[in-house]
């Protein structure tokens, strides 16, 4: 962006990205499923590159014809700097997503509530799967804390942003298989860790691998993911505490073990993601323009 949006401008631009988004989603979803053979309304309850596919890429392209072509800024301004940078920004995010969650199912093994049994698993199955969850989330980050966030973040502040692209984000797993309504309120706290996660490093890449490692850990241990049965590793997880500390068939994420979780995580993001600022890297309402290294400012 060349300048703060004034009036009604950024509400023009969120337009335009969900508009494109939406458009380009339509057609690409429409394509992959003449090409594979499918019903072009079929819903389904397993995440593969049939339903993957079309919204990374209307992600991507919606953020690239916005950020790029239209207003001018690189990507880096987004947070999405290249090479080591980006993958060392990638892999601190997933640390401190499988940090968070495994500390989450820690605690319901340490009582008992889930337990382990193996069985056989295909390697290249799970590294699939987790190329999946990668891709999943790196869209997720696209529409939420992409582009959408850099508008409100410019125009209201940092604190309007994070509110409503949790919200939204929240929202967006409503349709999901047997949510709750603390589900719904986790994962916009989720939302919130991930906002402030963003806001506070700079980094797209973080937020993403922090996404990443947060779905991946869940998988991992067998436990469904929002809702969604995922196999990685072949543990299957037994259950057996209750459903307010375990999310029953939702997964952690409807329990309020995750609840306390989030937040302890989310103000501990806030020391560690935000010493990234001493280099210059963390979004600020202060004017200026992207440093060597791709930092956010609020200008771009």
């Amino acid at each position: 962006m060349n300048a703060k949006p004034e009036g009604w401008a950024w509400a023009g631009r969120l337009t335009a990205f969900a508009g494109l988004f939406i458009a380009l989603g339509l057609v690409l979803g429409f394509a992959v499923a003449v090409i594979a053979g499918l019903p072009g309304a079929e819903a389904t309850e397993v995440i593969d590159w049939r339903n993957v596919a079309p919204v990374l890429l209307a992600a991507c392209a919606a953020t690239w014809l916005l950020a790029v072509g239209i207003d001018r800024r690189p990507l880096s301004a987004l947070g999405l700097r290249g090479g080591s940078p980006g993958l060392g920004e990638l892999g601190s995010g997933v640390l401190a997503g499988l940090a968070i969650v495994g500390a989450a199912i820690l605690a319901l093994a340490v009582p008992g509530w889930v337990s382990w049994s193996a069985s056989a698993a295909s390697v290249l199955t799970g590294v699939k799967v987790s190329a999946l969850l990668l891709a999943a989330a790196f869209t997720e980050e696209l529409l939420f804390r992409g582009y959408p966030f850099r508008v409100l973040h410019l125009r209201f502040g940092p604190v309007p942003a994070v509110v409503a692209t949790s919200v939204a984000f929240g929202l967006m797993h409503g349709a999901n298989p047997g949510v709750t309504p603390l589900a719904l309120v986790n994962l916009t706290l989720a939302g919130v860790l991930l906002g402030v996660a963003y806001w506070r490093s700079g980094s797209l890449w973080f937020v993403t691998g922090l996404h990443f490692g947060w779905n991946w850990v869940m998988a991992a241990s067998g436990l469904p993911v929002s809702g969604l049965e995922v196999s990685i590793s072949g543990l299957e997880a037994a259950v057996t505490g209750p459903m307010l500390w375990t999310g029953g068939a939702f997964g952690p994420e409807g329990a309020l073990s995750i609840t306390f979780v989030t937040a302890v995580g989310t103000v501990w993001l806030w020391r560690v993601a935000g010493s990234r600022s001493r280099a210059g890297s963390r979004l600020s309402t202060t004017a200026g323009s992207p440093g060597a290294d791709g930092s956010l400012d609020a200008r771009g």
